[in-house]
């Protein structure tokens, strides 16, 4: 992103900075000479030292997130429960109550602290399955039964943004709805991560046969993490009221993924891929349509080979790190 004066020196809060997003967001806003405040539960260790102060607090409470919204231009929040439908299935009350209270508070204390911007990471769950998933479609349909839980949840931390522009003036809203987001500092927690970080750390540490559920003919739309942040980055910017996607636009099957994985030059020894079609494959296609992110000139899109090389990379050489995330799901 090219240099410019909008975020610099203005105080900004990353609620959930440590995660794979927070953390490209704050690579972004050091070059950009922000003021950089995080606040997240994960460990203090994975924070960078060039950012003003660390919270580690339970922004579940509403007088933590006064706390740290307080003097703050910008919030961005990060803060959500994720994992595969499995597991959302497995825990459908600590996924739709933790999205719920992670959103709600951090808002209100934004209003209480007359926060000029702030920006609501929503997810591509909200939708129901979908060829193409369209911004103004959400409220004709239900989400889909995989991303239940989470995708209603979501769309109440949607309504709540909306209520708030409509009864107090707060015009620096912003909406955006991510892909499957995948990048450095994700969760590789095999209780837990989503479909890329799982399959990479598998075949890292050697797994072989790799067995993958479903046939692989599941389609996805993936994302690069620091393509998300970029994108954030540029609709607060461009103070963009609307829900945008951030997304690839392009299907990624499932069985491609695995491949793009192991065809990666940090894999030195390629397994054996089994799909076990006797397991269930998800929704069949789920594709963000990135008419919107174009036309606004918010849409970021590294290729695919290049941004898994990448994360590959990163789990290899940042193992021990990834057991220092906090874990929802105790």
């Amino acid at each position: 992103m090219k240099n410019n004066n909008f975020f610099s020196k203005k105080n900004i809060l990353i609620a959930g900075g440590t995660g794979l997003v927070g953390q490209q967001l704050v690579k972004q806003l050091i070059g950009l000479k922000a003021n950089i405040y995080i606040a997240s539960k994960d460990n203090k260790k994975l924070v960078n030292k060039k950012i003003k102060k660390f919270y580690n607090t339970d922004l579940t409470i509403l007088k933590n997130c006064v706390k740290v919204t307080k003097n703050m231009d910008i919030v961005f929040n990060l803060l959500g429960i994720t994992g595969s439908p499995k597991i959302n299935n497995e825990n459908p009350a600590s996924f739709m109550m933790g999205n719920i209270n992670l959103s709600l508070p951090l808002l209100e204390a934004s209003r209480i602290n007359k926060v000029k911007n702030y920006l609501l990471t929503s997810t591509y769950g909200v939708y129901a399955p979908s060829k193409i998933m369209i911004e103004n479609d959400v409220w004709q349909t239900f989400p889909s039964e995989h991303d239940k839980y989470a995708g209603w949840a979501k769309r109440f931390a949607e309504l709540q943004v909306e209520a708030y522009r409509k009864e107090y003036n707060f015009e620096g809203l912003h909406i955006v709805r991510p892909g499957n987001i995948f990048g450095p500092y994700g969760n590789f927690n095999p209780k837990n991560s989503m479909v890329v970080s799982s399959l990479i750390r598998r075949v890292v540490d050697g797994e072989n046969p790799l067995i993958v559920w479903g046939d692989g003919s599941a389609i996805r739309d993936f994302i690069y993490s620091k393509d998300v942040a970029l994108g954030m980055l540029k609709v607060v910017e461009k103070n963009i009221q609307e829900p945008i996607n951030l997304g690839s636009g392009k299907g990624f099957s499932i069985k491609r993924l695995v491949n793009t994985i192991c065809m990666s030059k940090y894999i030195k020894k390629k397994p054996k891929i089994i799909f076990d079609k006797t397991k269930p494959t998800g929704d069949k296609i789920r594709i963000l349509s990135i008419k919107k992110a174009k036309k606004y000139n918010v849409f970021f899109n590294t290729n695919f080979q290049k941004a898994i090389n990448e994360t590959v990379k990163w789990y290899i050489e940042n193992k021990p790190k990834t057991k220092l995330r906090f874990n929802y799901f105790k």
